[in-house]
């Protein structure tokens, strides 16, 4: 069973080799959202680029984006768009994550770490 929610930025790294991405992502305690499948595919530069990135992340398991996650989603960005400029995409991984009581793995903890409810583990520093 899972326990963390891999941010985009651990798949960047997993792309770029990096063997503690691999062994973090192949250990399978980790999952991603859909978000983060989507947040990918933009960084694409072009077809084959977009299909290596899907291969990539064919055996992983993610999450899709549920009423449930949206509705929280909405209502992170209620809370914290205003104070702290949350964006639509990480108020859903930050859904995601909690809906599915999930440690949020990312690199980006300054976007996440004013979300009260929300377990978030920093990538750059490993705990």
């Amino acid at each position: 069973m899972a326990n963390y929610l891999a941010d985009t930025t651990v798949l960047i790294d997993l792309f770029r080799g990096d063997p503690r991405a691999s062994d973090f992502i192949k250990n399978g305690q980790s999952v991603i959202s859909h978000v983060t499948a989507a947040e990918l595919f933009e960084g694409a530069i072009n077809k084959q680029h977009l299909a290596k990135l899907k291969r990539a992340i064919d055996d992983l398991t993610a999450i899709p984006i549920e009423a449930p996650i949206s509705t929280l989603a909405l209502n992170l960005i209620q809370g914290y768009f205003l104070s702290n400029h949350m964006e639509f995409m990480d108020a859903l991984i930050a859904a995601t994550a909690m809906e599915h009581n999930l440690t949020l793995v990312t690199a980006n903890v300054k976007h996440f770490s004013f979300i009260k409810r929300l377990k978030l583990m920093d990538w750059k520093m490993g705990d």
